[in-house]
């Protein structure tokens, strides 16, 4: 083909027709630009068939991950559940001073929960430039702020709730008026304590019904009802975006 045009160019050249040579010339420029052009915008539409099937099977892990985040987010209901019930019922009447010393620990538990989400899909993303083109600008927006906003929030919170559930820890579990055990069925707890079984069950009574343990318990009890509403609300935020990128695989696909 190149052979065909150069031996065009000669020949009119060589009949000295100079204005025909300057047409075809121009002719030929444009040819070879629309052929770039077009070249251009094949391997343009390639790409962006590559970047879609990529952003579908992205979609299709996004929706994955938050499953999994849900399931955490149950469990770790569940457990602030069970801490507000245990916490609240040393407020609501005495019965619990008919339990034993380490039964009665279990209600003043400290425990905090664990931050188990994973992003590790929208990182792939982020990483491949696609964190504006997984379809609509409401599903962008959904799901950008699902990870920079909600998710942010959840683990500062849970920093926040570790931090003062170590602070209760202490408090309960290494003060000067109580020896306690651990709450969880180890073997420490067959260790030999120096006061009687009553004697540590009233301490430990005594502790719970002091200002400064009635304000531990208290302060847990609040920050416990903060969290567990926060995570409430952030399983149903993942439930709607679970909803919300179905939707847009159903185009898809």
């Amino acid at each position: 083909m190149i052979k065909f045009f150069r031996k065009i160019r000669y020949d009119l050249m060589g009949q000295n027709k100079t204005g025909k040579y300057l047409k075809y010339a121009v002719g030929e420029i444009v040819l070879v630009v629309i052929g770039i052009l077009l070249a251009l915008q094949i391997n343009n539409w390639n790409q962006e068939r590559i970047n879609q099937k990529r952003v579908t099977n992205y979609l299709i892990n996004l929706v994955e991950d938050i499953k999994s985040d849900i399931v955490h987010y149950k469990i770790n209901i569940n457990g602030y559940k069970d801490d507000l019930n245990n916490n609240k019922r040393l407020f609501i009447n005495d019965d619990y001073k008919l339990l034993a010393a380490d039964s009665l620990l279990k209600l003043v538990n400290s425990y905090y929960h664990i931050n188990r989400t994973s992003s590790q899909t929208y990182e792939k993303i982020k990483n491949a430039g696609l964190i504006e083109s997984l379809g609509s600008e409401t599903t962008n927006k959904a799901v950008n702020d699902y990870y920079n906003l909600e998710i942010i929030y959840y683990i500062n919170l849970f920093k926040w709730d570790k931090e003062y559930s170590n602070k209760d820890s202490d408090f309960w579990f290494y003060n000067e008026t109580f020896e306690s055990s651990s709450d969880r069925d180890y073997k420490t707890n067959a260790l030999a304590f120096l006061d009687s079984p009553d004697k540590r069950k009233n301490d430990l009574i005594n502790l719970i019904e002091s200002i400064q343990g009635r304000n531990h318990l208290r302060g847990a009890i609040i920050r416990k009802e903060h969290t567990l509403k926060r995570v409430q609300e952030l399983k149903s935020v993942a439930e709607n975006l679970i909803k919300m990128i179905n939707q847009e695989l159903e185009k898809r696909l």
